[in-house]
C-alpha cells in the first residue's frame, strides 16, 4: 500500500488518537458480544486476538482517512475559486467530520465479515476457534477494502 505516513507530526496526531480510540471501543463491543452472547470463556483469546485486530483496524482506518484527505486536498486545489454551497442536512454535516467515514466503513466491513464467518465456522469448530477465525476474516477483509479504496478512489501517488 503506497501510503506516505505523516502521522507522527503534529498535524495528524489528534486524529490518529481518535481513530485508535474508536477502533479500541469498537473491539471492546465485540469482546462484550464474544463473552456474553457467544460464550467465549478463554480470556487470553478475548484479550490477545482483539488487541492485534485493533492495530489492524487502526492501520486500515489511517489508510482510508489518508485516501479521503488526499481526494479532498486535490478537490480544494482544482476548485479553489468555486462558489461554495452550504447544506443544512445533519447527516451530511456529521459525515464531514474526518473521523466518521473511515470508522463507519471499518465497522460495516468488519461486521459483515465477522458474523457470517463466525456462524459458518461454528459448524465445524468450537466457539473459541470460530471467534478467532471470524476476527481474522473481518480484519483481513478490512485491509483489502482499505487497499481497494486507496487504489481506486484516491489513486494515491507512490512516493
Amino acid at each position: 500500500m503506497p501510503l506516505k505516513i505523516r502521522w507522527l507530526k503534529r498535524e495528524y496526531s489528534g486524529i490518529a488518537l481518535m481513530l485508535f480510540g474508536l477502533c479500541a471501543i469498537f473491539q471492546a463491543c465485540y469482546i462484550f458480544i464474544a463473552q456474553y452472547f457467544l460464550s467465549i470463556g478463554n480470556y487470553i483469546v478475548i484479550i490477545v486476538i482483539p488487541v492485534g485486530v485493533i492495530f489492524a483496524l487502526f492501520y486500515c482506518s489511517i489508510i482510508i482517512f489518508e485516501s479521503f484527505a488526499q481526494v479532498q486536498r486535490s478537490r480544494k486545489i482544482t476548485r479553489r475559486f468555486a462558489k461554495r454551497i452550504t447544506e443544512k442536512a445533519r447527516l451530511r454535516k456529521a459525515l464531514q467530520f474526518p473521523v466518521v467515514r473511515p470508522i463507519l466503513i471499518i465497522i460495516a466491513i468488519f461486521s459483515v465479515f465477522f458474523f457470517p464467518s463466525y456462524f459458518i465456522s461454528i459448524i465445524w469448530f468450537n466457539n473459541l476457534y470460530s471467534f478467532i477465525i471470524a476476527e481474522f476474516m473481518g480484519a483481513i477483509a478490512c485491509i483489502f477494502v482499505a487497499n481497494i479504496i486507496e487504489r481506486h478512489y484516491a489513486k494515491i501517488q507512490r512516493y
